[in-house]
């Protein structure tokens, strides 16, 4: 049979060679089905790789719908491994089926290893391998790069008893910005911003050079990734920082090193909120923020590399527009709080607002009260919506004193109701962006404390991944592609981001875990062994896959919308997605399935 009678232009088929896939085409065979004709009884031998030619088949697990398959698509790609198929396939429509013999199929699983992984791969390595749609490689190389690979400066000294005077001649010979000053062990760094303090204090240039040098170095070991060094300049909104080599400065890696080796400019951006002195400039940057997460999206930088770069221009933003909106009082007798997704380092594109304050006692509460409804009024004109269940500043439930929040903290802790335990959820995932970060870690101590060895309250804690679900239709998403609805949406953060966070919070709550970013949390639940490793992989690659998925259709979403004017929606028209994208969405709800099991045993949720 000639090749040229089937699209084998799609997954998996896409993976093979012109020979290769010649080859195979060359041993099909075709089947046609008629309407509600079986064509695979659960637990039947698999001796074939079926191609929907034309038609609609159905994957059912008893009476559940747990699968669609149109035209280009492939069934069943799992049943090849085990030789034997775990539900039903059935002709929902007339179905004209491509049939590819087993062992041919096998034959070139072995002599083709991306092909192969499609059959085979454990769901982690499957979206590791497969879920690449776009030449990433220049992106991977680029943030899998080391401080080493862009290179930085060798190290100038000078003696800490050398004069200021010593310093400028020093550096204006070497053309430095930034030398080293050596003091006995310790080691410091005096740079061309310390002359403006020396300037505007009329400090006399025969003043020792250790009395002005900075001995708390922020640095980066040279074999680090260029990325952390990024996002440590742009959190810190710092120039420079130091190059080490176990522990010994041996370099200085500069901002303009650092823009010559990136392409896009995050720092820039950091620059801007530092310098802006109103709402406008504000805007702009938040702007150009947008424009670079669909940038570096489309150029297939990772889900959670991307989204703890948004946390740090976001937590930049909202820092610079506290001291913008708040009296000095108010600013340095506070600590600002990002909460949910946005205190966890998961949130790309802007969602509901989620924040809140920790006081310093006696500070003004007209004044405060004002400051909080200006910060608010600010953050929706920057585009971020309100949040529907009022967690925001503006609301005197979010903001208290360390003394008033533990005890309400506390308080939540002991009630069972849902809205109490979610509010504490909420909490927990909190990262101060302006304040004193002391103040929040004794708010959590005070949490700490109030707990108690419960397996009924940790189940209560768990509960709401079997309560928070998505909108039903009328049989759920597949059947919506079953019907060839032009929009079946699905709602991605209730049908597999919350239950994969949530349970993921849950653990990390039992398990003492400081980490609130749900991806570090895993790797400690996994180090502490509460998560089978492979388990954990499969989460942490499928809630990456769901959080791409939620991104690429809010960059496509109507205009009115990516700009802030309503809130952004976390339906994914299913219907629209490649065949690649729904086969890797059919196995992160398997993955979701499979750990919202795990919690429900290790919880008994049975009993609520």
């Amino acid at each position: 049979m000639e090749a040229a009678r089937f699209d084998l232009s799609h997954p998996p088929f896409n993976l093979l060679t012109l020979a290769e896939s010649s080859s195979l085409a060359a041993s099909a065979d075709m089947l046609f089905f008629s309407d509600d004709q079986e064509i695979l009884p659960t637990g039947s031998t698999v001796d074939a790789l079926y191609l929907v030619l034309k038609g609609l088949v159905r994957e059912m697990a008893y009476e559940e719908l747990v699968g669609v398959y149109r035209e280009h698509e492939t069934f069943d790609c799992r049943a090849l491994a085990t030789g034997k198929t775990m539900h039903r396939f059935v002709a929902h429509e007339e179905a004209l089926l491509c049939v590819f013999p087993r062992q041919d199929v096998l034959m070139l699983t072995e002599k083709n290893p991306a092909f192969g992984a499609y059959f085979f791969a454990t769901v982690s390595d499957k979206f590791g391998q497969l879920a690449q749609k776009r030449d990433r490689r220049e992106w991977q190389s680029l943030f899998a790069a080391k401080i080493s690979d862009a290179g930085f400066r060798s190290p100038v000294f000078a003696d800490a008893a050398a004069t200021v005077a010593d310093a400028a001649r020093l550096m204006k010979e070497r053309h430095r910005r930034s030398i080293f000053v050596r003091d006995g062990v310790r080691i410091g760094i005096f740079t061309t911003g310390d002359f403006c303090d020396i300037v505007a204090n009329a400090v006399s240039s025969r003043t020792p050079l250790k009395e002005h040098a900075q001995f708390s170095l922020l640095s980066c070991e040279k074999d680090d990734s260029l990325f952390n060094a990024l996002l440590l300049m742009t959190r810190r909104n710092i120039h420079r920082i130091v190059v080490t080599e176990h522990g010994a400065p041996i370099g200085v890696l500069a901002q303009a090193d650092l823009l010559s080796y990136f392409s896009n400019h995050s720092l820039s951006i950091a620059r801007q909120l530092e310098m802006a002195v109103n709402v406008d400039d504000l805007a702009r940057a938040m702007q150009d923020m947008e424009a670079l997460v669909a940038a570096l999206a489309t150029q297939g930088m990772k889900m959670p590399q991307l989204a703890r770069l948004v946390q740090a221009l976001n937590a930049q933003m909202m820092a610079r527009l506290w001291q913008m909106t708040a009296s000095p009082e108010v600013f340095a007798g506070s600590a600002l709080l990002a909460l949910g997704s946005e205190g966890r380092g998961e949130q790309i594109l802007k969602t509901d607002q989620d924040n809140a304050l920790i006081l310093a006692e006696g500070l003004d509460e007209k004044e405060l009260a004002q400051a909080a409804d200006n910060f608010t009024e600010h953050m929706l004109r920057l585009g971020y919506p309100s949040c529907p269940g009022g967690i925001m500043v503006n609301q005197k439930l979010w903001r208290h004193t360390v003394r008033d929040w533990g005890q309400i903290l506390q308080d939540w802790a002991r009630q069972p109701r849902g809205d109490a335990l979610m509010n504490l959820a909420i909490f927990w995932d909190a990262e101060v962006v302006a304040g004193p970060a002391s103040w929040l870690a004794a708010c959590r101590n005070a949490l700490r404390a109030g707990l108690h060895d419960d397996a009924t309250w940790f189940s209560r804690m768990a509960l709401p991944i079997e309560q928070f679900q998505p909108k039903r239709t009328e049989g759920g998403f597949w059947w919506q592609l079953l019907n060839r609805e032009e929009n079946a949406r699905l709602d991605i953060k209730k049908a597999g981001i919350f239950p994969m966070v949530h349970g993921i919070r849950v653990l990390a709550l039992e398990a003492d875990v400081e980490a609130a970013n749900t991806f570090d949390r895993l790797e400690a639940l996994v180090s502490k062994n509460v998560l089978d490793g492979s388990l954990a992989d499969d989460v942490a690659e499928s809630l990456a896959f769901l959080m791409r998925l939620r991104l690429e259709a809010g960059l496509e979403a109507d205009l009115e919308a990516v700009q802030g004017q309503k809130a952004m929606s976390n339906e994914v028209d299913t219907a629209s997605l490649s065949t690649l994208d729904k086969d890797l969405l059919q196995d992160a709800l398997l993955v979701v399935k499979r750990f919202k099991q795990m919690i429900n045993q290790r919880y008994r949720l049975d009993r609520f």
